[in-house]
């Protein structure tokens, strides 16, 4: 039964954010200086581009996409100057967009202006005020009205020079009154009260019962502004609010509310030229609705692989209504991956596209769903297989950084054309060697999937002997090792970004090692016309028989049906590394007064252990089996006064570290708590904060082996805990139906139509081919009914939440129309 959102069903609607920022390029820069971009939700960086060396004009072509692990006002991207003579970069302007604001700039690119970055624009967080009116006695032993201002608290204030010592000064009929100083927090709590004198009434308003009248109230100013304190002794201003006493509610005598801090209102933007940046933004939000509500769309959709022809499915009608074939594939994998259908979903797809393709040489080779959906499903399945295959080559590659250039025009002065072509020829063969080595430890799903697609060719095709390798080489070659030699960090393979000569040496030997290939039969090479001539010398090398020979050998064992070489099950896999920052865990105590000191550390997680070191190469200090953590949870800011902290829990003690942002902070939790979920012995209850100075925090308990005080974060649903969210997956893929309601409105009418005329064409135009019109209706008609009752229950939700939400509360500060931001 379908059933109705009420209020109490509010709480369980999961709002998910997420963002794929590609930073394309900068022109016209104010100096030809090295350079960099950085990405910043509010003021934490989460992302920095690679330096490009002495330009005005950088070019970066980088690409980052996270989930957003909180709430935030506005994304901004800082360009920086390295100055090699000081430790800080110098910025050269920005961008600033209000959230609210990116659906605006959705999947294109777009050209902003750099605008200027002072103190008395660069402004966060918001202030908690109090304002009542009320009577007293004035200096003359007059009534009068006065007017109470207090300053609560404030929250997420503007860190300058990485300190933030604020105080308050409240501001009326140029009174002026400050708060005392808080040290060292960007949340204060002030809680002090103020009180001005209003000014007397005239006329008829003296007979009321308030001796100022709400005209004479109305026309003043209040202002509270923010400021950090300095050793100088003058503070700079961090955000201010302005008041007009006749535009809040006074009519109880009391008005208190939360307010975004704005800029200082007298503050003249700089039209000085700082040159432009070229971004492209994709921002979803998505509202996840609780999961019986996807049931009956979540069950069309995984009959797909059933529905005969495969053209009336809904899987293949919405990658027929969908431009952006990447968008539909994205859930659509990871949906049926969860399910345990991925197989039969590429199967399905791929009889579809070859039996539509006429030329076995442009066989997989289109942009279609098809295509799209195998590209997703390579790099979900055979990422640690990507990474343990190329680590070495990529390893070399960055660490020797010798000259590959082949290129006659781009040859520096100095370099040797033949010593530059061994170079290459060394790396583009440890490439080959890495890659045709690899068969046997082909993710068995990949090889499921390729042995589909190769079946599929040579049914199609059964006169062409090489259909079985290029369909299946396309995909490996072309679309997975190719790609990820030539860009490592978008695969996750690499943190570091190339410099520009690495850059161009991947480059070389990822288009000879697609060439490879492209090429496994040798006597088609003498019809071909290489389109770089400066290759010819390389290719002269590595396309020849027993290269070909190792490919097709390769392509046979990873598109085998009876594939039974898989990678052992415990073979170790790095899931993720890094440099983070470790508290010592009490072996040892420091300066001998009981503290523990902090230590930066490289960390590695793989399916058995977690371990630190010192240095990447060095050896392990610590292994922790993964058996042996028993929780993976936040730590509470006030243990150390340190942001972005979590515990890796274990029998004898708890591992505190610290990740470098927000987005860092939620990648490893979420992957140490996917590790870990089954681990029988995992606790019910642990300790949010730390044990210190004899106690816990959090509870106060004296004992350190005492029982947790909070219940641990697994008792959520297993959906919100695994890595693949069906009912997020579920909900693009409503929000994708819904964008083409009108597309879908006249297949359904196109498929009535000729099913009532037998066949004959309908005058409505349709984007999708209609092979079998009763099939294709009733699917059509049943995808209808759920999107249609999804939509009236997000309508819902918002009209409850819309109801719900309180104006001026935290959650909903005032004046954030009036954020700092490009327009």
């Amino acid at each position: 039964m379908e059933e109705e959102l009420d209020e109490g069903d509010i709480s369980k609607v999961r709002i998910l954010e997420s963002l794929r920022i590609n930073i394309g390029e900068a022109k016209n820069l104010t100096s030809a200086k090295d350079c960099c971009c950085t990405v910043r939700l509010d003021q934490e960086e989460v992302y920095r581009t690679g330096v490009k060396e002495k330009t005005q004009c950088p070019f970066w072509a980088e690409e980052t996409t996270f989930d957003v692990p909180r709430e935030f006002r506005q994304l901004s991207f800082f360009i920086h100057e390295k100055d090699w003579m000081k430790r800080l970069d110098s910025v050269v302007g920005k961008v600033a967009l209000r959230r609210d604001d990116l659906h605006r700039y959705h999947g294109k690119d777009h050209w902003f202006p750099l605008q200027a970055v002072d103190t008395d624009s660069e402004v966060y967080g918001q202030v908690h005020v109090e304002v009542r009116t009320n009577e007293g006695l004035g200096g003359d032993g007059t009534s009068v009205s006065k007017l109470t201002v207090r300053v609560l608290e404030g929250n997420g204030l503007t860190i300058i020079h990485n300190q933030c010592d604020p105080y308050a000064t409240v501001t009326f009929r140029n009174e002026t009154k400050r708060t005392k100083i808080r040290r060292k927090t960007v949340d204060p709590r002030f809680d002090e009260s103020f009180t001005f004198e209003l000014p007397k009434a005239t006329g008829a308003a003296e007979s009321k019962t308030n001796s100022c009248s709400e005209d004479e109230t109305g026309k003043h100013d209040l202002k509270i502004a923010m400021w950090n304190s300095t050793s100088l002794g003058e503070g700079v201003f961090i955000g201010e609010v302005r008041l007009t006493l006749g535009t809040i509610n006074l009519s109880s005598g009391v008005h208190k509310a939360w307010y975004f801090l704005k800029p200082r209102e007298n503050s003249k933007q700089s039209r000085v030229e700082l040159g432009s940046l070229r971004v492209r933004i994709n921002y979803q939000q998505d509202h996840v609705l609780p999961s019986q509500h996807y049931s009956l769309l979540r069950d069309i959709l995984l009959r797909s692989p059933e529905i005969e022809p495969t053209s009336a499915s809904a899987v293949q009608i919405l990658g027929n209504l969908v431009k952006d074939k990447v968008e539909a594939a994205k859930p659509l994998i990871r949906l049926f991956h969860h399910h345990n259908a991925v197989v039969a979903l590429i199967k399905s797809l791929a009889r579809q596209e070859v039996s539509e393709t006429s030329d076995p040489n442009t066989i997989f080779r289109g942009n279609s769903l098809a295509s799209k959906c195998i590209d997703e499903y390579m790099r979900m399945e055979g990422l640690h297989y990507l990474y343990d295959t190329l680590r070495d080559l990529l390893e070399s590659i960055y660490d020797e950084r010798k000259p590959c250039e082949i290129d006659p025009s781009k040859l520096k002065d100095g370099d040797s054309l033949d010593t530059n072509l061994g170079n290459l020829r060394q790396y583009v063969e440890k490439a080959y060697q890495a890659i045709v080595d690899s068969a046997i430890g082909c993710p068995i799903g990949l090889c499921e999937c390729f042995y589909a697609i190769k079946e599929a060719a040579q049914k199609r095709f059964p006169e062409d002997p090489d259909v079985k390798y290029s369909a299946v080489s396309g995909f490996v070659f072309l679309r997975f090792f190719a790609p990820a030699i030539l860009s490592p960090t978008l695969f996750h393979l690499r943190k570091d970004n190339p410099d520009e000569q690495t850059s161009r040496t991947l480059k070389m030997v990822s288009k000879a090692i697609q060439t490879i290939g492209n090429h496994v039969n040798p006597d088609k090479l003498s019809n071909v016309n290489w389109k770089e001539e400066y290759m010819s010398p390389l290719y002269v090398h590595i396309l020849n028989e027993a290269h070909m020979d190792g490919i097709k050998k390769f392509l046979e064992i990873i598109s085998s049906s009876s594939q039974a070489q898989v990678k052992a099950i415990e073979a170790p896999i790095t899931l993720k590394e890094g440099v983070m920052i470790k508290r010592a865990q009490g072996r040892k105590k420091f300066l001998g007064f009981g503290l523990k000191n902090f230590k930066r550390r490289w960390f590695q997680l793989t399916n058995h252990e977690l371990t630190y070191s010192k240095t990447k190469d060095s050896k392990p200090l610590c292994s922790i089996s993964v058996n042996n953590i028993l929780a993976v949870e936040k730590l509470e800011e006030e243990s150390f006064q340190m942001k972005f902290m979590f515990q890796v829990v274990q029998p004898e003690r708890a591992l505190y570290i610290q990740a470098n942002n927000c987005v860092e902070e939620k990648e490893w939790l979420d992957i140490l708590f996917n590790i870990c979920k089954t681990n029988k012995n995992r606790l019910h209850y642990y300790h949010p904060a730390a044990f210190k100075n004899g106690h816990w925090i959090c509870c106060k308990a004296t004992s350190e082996s005492a029982q947790g005080c909070t219940q641990v974060t697994g008792g959520l649903p297993l959906s919100i805990c695994l890595d693949i969210d069906p009912d997020r997956e579920l909900e693009r893929i409503h929000g994708l139906f819904m964008a083409n309601l009108q597309k879908l409105y006249s297949l359904q009418d196109a498929c009535a139509t000729q099913a009532v005329y037998q066949g004959l064409p309908s005058s409505t135009h349709t984007p999708v081919s209609i092979e079998d019109p009763k099939t294709c209706f009733a699917t059509v008609n049943a995808m209808l009914s759920e999107i249609v009752f999804l939509e009236q229950r997000h309508n819902q939700y918002k009209k409850i939440r819309q109801r719900l939400t309180e104006y001026g509360s935290k959650q909903s500060p005032i004046g954030d129309h009036n954020c700092n931001s490009f327009h």
